[in-house]
């Protein structure tokens, strides 16, 4: 079969474009710094993300709606970057933050969507529905309008490796043959279990690997993967509010001396796998979830 083909030369890097199935092995290494992308990164499990991966020499866009807060996320990481204020549940703050993203870095080679908040502790039939609209705009509409621009942008890009010798002596079949994009999701425990008083976060984080599948299999032969992560309790400000306000007997049941661990995860703990999920080690892993959960 005969493939009309482009050599497109790019800074530090030749890319041979052709259909991203048919991707020749003659690539270059991409030397080039990669860029990052993560929004919630001003606290959290955003921030020890955004840390991680510039301590891995990734170039890193920090996206929150508290903008001192991404600025102080920023003067943590070893390489340069970028701090943009967003608000997820806005289309063209989104949009915004992508493009600020692409014009001072060049490209977006991972994204981790981050962001998000918890719902008032309360049975279902005691929520009130603007706690409900205001959870699922941040946690599930959030994720799906960053995707939406997120894929939009990387669908422009070539499709690259890092490392074409890892993968040169590799059966035809297993051979990584270069990426446009690799995006994760942040999910939860509760996206995959009940937890009562919960119901609008729990809707959300059960929304997201719903997002998350759906997309993997619309764009994983543009060679854009979508996974998600689902900690359990992790050491966050957000965890503690939440501890703070659950009822007495839900509070009971989040005493970490009651977990097969004995503990909270750490937040840089999170950050490894999300960055594990965007790196090249796993090029056949998309529309997937990891439970990250201490062996609950």
């Amino acid at each position: 079969m005969r493939f009309m083909f482009l050599l497109c030369i790019l800074p530090s890097v030749y890319i041979v474009y052709m259909p991203y199935w048919c991707m020749s092995l003659t690539m270059a290494t991409d030397t080039r710094k990669r860029v990052a992308l993560v929004t919630g990164g001003g606290s959290g499990i955003g921030r020890a993300t955004a840390v991680r991966f510039a301590e891995l020499g990734y170039s890193c866009v920090v996206a929150d709606i508290d903008e001192p807060s991404a600025k102080e996320t920023l003067g943590m990481l070893q390489t340069p970057g970028l701090a943009v204020q967003v608000d997820v549940t806005m289309a063209t703050s989104v949009e915004a933050m992508v493009t600020a993203a692409v014009q001072h870095l060049g490209r977006i080679d991972c994204a981790f969507n981050c962001a998000g908040i918890e719902s008032a502790p309360a049975k279902t039939a005691d929520q009130q529905e603007d706690e409900f609209d205001r959870v699922m705009g941040v946690n599930a509409k959030g994720v799906w309008l960053c995707l939406k621009y997120e894929i939009a942008q990387m669908l422009q890009q070539e499709p690259v490796v890092s490392d074409p010798a890892k993968w040169a002596d590799k059966p035809d079949v297993c051979r990584f043959r270069g990426a446009r994009g690799s995006i994760v999701n942040a999910s939860s425990l509760a996206g995959l279990v009940p937890l009562a008083y919960t119901s609008p976060y729990c809707a959300s984080k059960f929304a997201v690997l719903g997002l998350t599948k759906t997309a993997a299999v619309e764009y994983a032969k543009d060679g854009i993967r979508v996974n998600a992560v689902c900690p359990g309790p992790v050491a966050t400000p957000m965890a503690d509010r939440v501890l703070e306000l659950s009822p007495p007997d839900l509070r009971a049941k989040q005493d970490p001396k009651l977990f097969p661990v004995g503990r909270f995860a750490a937040p840089e703990e999170v950050a490894e796998a999300v960055c594990w999920l965007c790196s090249d080690a796993c090029p056949f892993t998309t529309g997937e979830h990891l439970k990250i959960s201490g062996g609950i």
